[in-house]
């Protein structure tokens, strides 16, 4: 079910949870579990956008934009480390000065990151420290390093990956990598071998 605020801007309601929490600008730290929504683009100037310091998270771009300042800096479109059960969908990261969403921690497990472009971010486009982590429906376009990186024992399926600088998709152990396609990456680079990672169709010349 969805509605409009006293703003006019579309906000969700999700089932019997009731209203998410709208996130209204960045930075933004989500420090509790919940479902988290963004109803417009949002910029971030000199931080990251949103770091996420709890467990059991929804965040929903709705279809918009977390949008970086492009140029030098350490900063992240999503941050997370040492998170479990996060799930980020349906919207762009982009022109952040490293990572579009970053998991840094090798803690981590059980993250869904699900249709999401990440594009011209200065490093990776989606980068998932951990395990069991799983990426569907991606696109990575433009990333100053990998397009998109997830730890041992994910699934990434039906993800796109195009013009980033070194990988498209880079691979950890014993994941499971089908319905992806990767061209046009670092030179010989789309998607790298991976002994134990189980492969079904996929399309990286």
């Amino acid at each position: 079910m969805s509605a409009s605020d006293a703003s006019g801007e579309f906000y969700v309601i999700a089932g019997s949870r009731g209203v998410g929490t709208k996130i209204t600008s960045l930075p933004y730290t989500i420090s509790s579990p919940g479902f988290y929504y963004i109803s417009k683009d949002l910029t971030a100037t000199g931080s990251n956008g949103i770091t996420i310091n709890a467990n059991d998270v929804t965040l929903d771009l709705m279809g918009f934009s977390l949008i970086g300042p492009g140029g030098t800096g350490g900063y992240k479109g999503i941050y997370m480390s040492g998170r479990s059960n996060v799930e980020i969908r349906n919207g762009t990261v982009r022109n952040f000065p490293t990572k579009g969403i970053y998991e840094g921690s090798t803690g981590a497990a059980g993250h869904r990151i699900l249709n999401i472009r990440a594009r011209h971010n200065g490093s990776y486009g989606i980068d998932l420290s951990g395990i069991s982590h799983t990426v569907k429906g991606c696109t990575a376009v433009g990333n100053g390093f990998n397009g998109i990186y997830a730890g041992s024992g994910s699934t990434v399926t039906g993800n796109t990956c195009r013009a980033n600088t070194d990988y498209g998709i880079y691979l950890s152990e014993s994941n499971l990598v089908d319905q992806n396609t990767a061209t046009s990456n670092g030179t010989g680079k789309n998607m790298n071998s991976c002994p134990t990672c189980t492969f079904g169709t996929n399309h990286a010349p």
